[in-house]
């Protein structure tokens, strides 16, 4: 018999049903920074730390890139005011500068000539930019030339040799051309004298910039890659460009089109975003309309048609922006004007791609967000969304199906760097390592879970409670407050009690001189542990309060705000009874 009518699994976040309404085990509104674990327990999140040096300036980062090279390399890129810089040799430094807007859309583009991939941008300009990835550090220099470290050539640290780019290393913010050497380790031909650079100095490769591209007087405000072709999309203007394949400087094409050729598609609105999906690109265009590109070859296959179909969608069912469109398991996702969160792919029977929202149930948080800016970002099975106009982000359990509370972090976009899941900053120029250690960069983690109210079978009558419930995992340093709100907002009684990581007598402790002789192999798995127990001792607690006041539900919130505080709840209840006293105060 469960006397206590425990609340020991977690169902996820639900801002869209009357928070007294809710099952038991749903955390609501004003819940923050606490997540679900892989045993369907609560935990505070971890914290996260900053990843090179600090930067108070005033300018928060406004795109980023990760690019895995085809040569194994990783580039994490991000920009912020007039820069653009890349994480290199344990600092972020400087790849140019002196843009007018920063807000890049990047692709990953294979070069024939080069064999191998080179990233393009766009910012909103007439221009497309490129960059190699081309980084190392110098040896010596003399009045001509420059030797960089190692025994690999230039080439395969990524440097360009052919006429398409510019043959300019940057080092030290100085520019320095070159003719020749790059299959070696020693650059000729350069100019400026660079024999002034310090050994081990940086030296990249610089940024190219190809100019009324794809066509004179046309801006570029997206960029979008399918199959080597490149389209190029204006968030004022109809038209997409897409480039021959293989040469993402040509968009001509002949009439009728031949294979491979550039092509003009025209929409019934301005594009917002480009997405791949299947064998088809995916384009967002107004406030409420999606396309896929359809390429049909000729009958001897000599001829190509190329033709955008309107996809089966309904008013304000367009994405936002660019980098509100992701892409989980096989479908795209992406925050619409609605707005929703929603996902776009096929459905089981259906043979057209058919919108979905999985943002229903926090549709009232959803409403109540600035989402400008937000970004979308898909790791380890779970969908996060940095919204940075709110300094929070969502984050969308697709193993469960539910969303967890929403976190309190200065995100404006998310980076994958080295296979773990960093932040860029949403006011200034810093990245964060997210998800690791106990505190937010020395700073406490403000963690609520405030769950759903419950009246335990009964709306109308009084209850009272004698006794109070909780158990779970806290780390010595930690103090856990838990609340009662006696009816709605604490109407009738708030009440709160204390419970302390260093209080022996609710511990359960793993005693220190533990041996395999002491302790049998079936008690805990050997060689591990589970993920809640990692460094925390068990506690279980009741605590005694008056039957006084009587109430129809209540509302049981745990929080604490401690620098490098941890604790993981695995279930609580009271020992619940009706109350003799009659209900007179709301008949009428």
């Amino acid at each position: 018999m469960d006397k206590y009518n425990l609340v020991s699994k977690y169902r996820g976040y639900n801002t869209k049903k009357d928070q007294t309404k809710l099952a038991k085990g749903y955390l609501v509104e004003g819940s923050q920074n606490v997540l679900s674990t892989d045993g369907e327990n609560i935990k505070i999140r971890e914290g996260y730390t900053l990843y090179g040096a600090s930067n108070a300036t005033l300018a928060p980062v406004e795109s980023s890139y990760d690019w895995g090279t085809h040569s194994g390399t990783e580039r994490n890129l991000r920009s912020y005011s007039d820069e653009l810089e890349v994480y290199y040799d344990s600092a972020w430094r400087r790849v140019a500068d002196g843009w007018t807007a920063v807000d890049f859309q990047y692709v990953n583009y294979w070069d024939t000539d080069e064999s191998e991939d080179i990233m393009l941008f766009v910012n909103g300009d007439s221009n497309v930019y490129s960059w190699s990835g081309g980084a190392t550090t110098i040896l010596s220099a003399t009045s001509n030339t420059i030797t960089k470290n190692g025994t690999t050539t230039w080439v395969e640290e990524r440097f360009v040799t052919g006429t398409t780019y510019d043959k300019i290393v940057t080092i030290n913010g100085t520019d320095y051309t070159y003719t020749g050497g790059q299959g070696t380790t020693t650059l000729t031909g350069v100019s400026p004298d660079p024999s002034g650079e310090a050994v081990d100095s940086v030296a990249l490769q610089a940024v190219t910039t190809h100019t009324n591209i794809p066509a004179s007087g046309v801006k570029n405000d997206i960029i979008g890659i399918l199959d080597n072709q490149v389209y190029y999309g204006n968030l004022t203007n109809r038209q997409v460009f897409k480039s021959k394949v293989n040469d993402f400087l040509t968009v001509t094409f002949s009439s009728p089109r031949l294979p491979g050729e550039g092509a003009l598609l025209t929409l019934d609105s301005s594009p917002i975003g480009f997405v791949v999906q299947e064998s088809a690109m995916y384009i967002a265009a107004g406030k409420s309309e999606w396309y896929k590109t359809v390429f049909t070859l000729s009958a001897d296959l000599t001829k190509e048609s190329l033709a955008v179909n309107r996809l089966n969608t309904t008013a304000q069912e367009a994405a936002i922006s660019q980098s509100a469109i992701g892409k989980i398991k096989n479908s795209v996702v992406y925050i619409s004007n609605e707005p929703t969160v929603d996902t776009l792919g096929r459905v089981e029977n259906i043979d057209t791609p058919q919108s979905k929202p999985i943002s229903d149930s926090i549709k009232p948080t959803l409403d109540g967000y600035d989402l400008t800016n937000s970004h979308v970002q898909y790791y380890k099975n779970n969908l996060y969304i940095a919204i940075p106009n709110e300094s929070i982000v969502l984050v969308y359990n697709i193993e469960k199906g539910f969303w967890e509370a929403p976190q309190i972090l200065p995100v404006a976009r998310f980076a994958i760097i080295s296979g773990e899941l960093y932040g860029h900053s949403n006011s200034v120029p810093e990245t964060y390592k997210l998800f690791t250690g106990h505190n937010d960069n020395e700073n406490p983690i403000n963690a609520i879970a405030k769950f759903s109210y419950r009246n335990y079978g009964d709306r109308v009558n009084y209850k009272n409670v004698d006794e109070l419930y909780a158990e779970g995992y806290i780390s010595s340093n930690t103090t856990l407050t838990h609340t009662i709100n006696y009816d709605y907002k604490g109407y009738s009684s708030i009440k709160e009690f204390d419970i302390k990581g260093n209080d022996d007598s609710i511990l359960f402790k793993s005693d220190s001189s533990n041996s395999l002789g002491k302790n049998s192999f079936g008690k805990e798995p050997l060689g591990s542990q589970t993920e809640e127990a990692d460094d925390l001792n068990k506690f279980r607690q009741i605590d005694t309060t008056t039957k006084l006041p009587v109430f129809f539900e209540d509302q049981q919130i745990f929080s604490s705000n401690q620098i490098n505080a941890n604790w993981v709840l695995l279930c609580f209840g009271g020992n619940y009874n009706k109350s003799t006293a009659k209900v007179i105060s709301i008949k009428k």
